[in-house]
């Protein structure tokens, strides 16, 4: 009697658990606290890059944002937003459906309705049953569970996604990916409170940047270069509140060599002033700290 009394107690508990977990990011202050920057920080934030798929995954899939985010729920999930031809939304990286999936031509040209009867190709060449999936399907899978980072695509308008991400109610959950300082303060503009991403790409480059009204506008992360910076670099953006990601994933990169010789390269981003990595391999990038 005990015995079941206690399976009935911890499985309640499990349920308790897993219900908190929707809408986590429920509101501005949990979102400015979960990017709120920390001195001597020993745990970096870790970027899944496409979800974080392995050879054998679908990246931009559900699928794969469910296997990453069970082995690392505090992780931030990257995604590809695009545009079709009738104007709806899919998670495709390359502006052609060729590589990721058994279709062919641009992801432009096709409608929403068409893109639903595509299959995704894993990232070794696999056919898969999975779909290309629509951004409504995330956002009412995420159910602003985890954090997603939207790499809204040249010709995909953020301002337009963003209205999808209000319509379900996920300001919270998300930060969007902005491709120049004037796409960032037109997004900022409509959206204040909203967390954003930019490419701060040198010395000169911060130079420019920190005369700019976005920079002292809040709730920035930086998009610093793959190749490691001084740390006068990470400092003068820390001193602007603002954390800094720094990109692992690309020919020559940290996530291409064997995880033995990289450790160090890994470790160094974050003694260095990065805050944020972002990796093609996020678990085991993620139990280096």
């Amino acid at each position: 009697m005990k015995a079941s009394f206690l399976v009935l107690l911890i499985s309640l508990a499990v349920v308790q658990v897993a219900a908190q977990r929707v809408n986590r990011f429920k509101d501005t202050q949990t979102i400015d606290a979960y990017f709120r920057l920390k001195p001597n920080r020993e745990h970096p934030l870790i970027l899944a890059h496409r979800g974080g798929p392995g050879s054998t995954d679908t990246e931009n899939s559900i699928t794969t944002f469910e296997k990453t985010a069970k082995k690392l729920p505090d992780a931030i999930i990257e995604m590809d937003v695009r545009l079709t031809r009738d104007s709806g939304y899919v998670l495709l990286h390359d502006p052609t459906l060729d590589r990721e999936s058994d279709a062919k031509g641009a992801v432009a040209e096709w409608t929403l309705a068409d893109l639903k009867k595509v299959r995704l190709k894993t990232l070794a060449g696999e056919l898969t049953t999975q779909q290309v999936p629509t951004f409504t399907d995330i956002l009412n899978w995420n159910k602003n569970r985890y954090m997603l980072a939207l790499d809204v695509k040249p010709g995909t308008d953020p301002l337009q996604v963003m209205k999808v991400v209000e319509k379900h109610q996920a300001v919270h959950s998300v930060f969007v990916i902005c491709y120049s300082i004037a796409e960032a303060q037109r997004v900022r503009d409509q959206y204040p409170t909203l967390w954003l991403a930019v490419g701060v790409n040198s010395m000169p480059d911060l130079e420019h940047f920190e005369k700019t009204p976005l920079a002292s506008s809040g709730r920035l992360i930086a998009l610093t270069p793959q190749r490691l910076q001084p740390t006068a670099f990470y400092e003068r953006l820390h001193k602007l509140n603002i954390p800094c990601s720094v990109g692992t994933y690309g020919v020559g990169q940290l996530d291409e060599k064997p995880m033995a010789e990289a450790v160090s390269g890994y470790r160094e981003l974050l003694r260095q002033g990065g805050d944020i990595i972002t990796t093609d391999r996020p678990v085991a990038v993620a139990a280096l700290f």
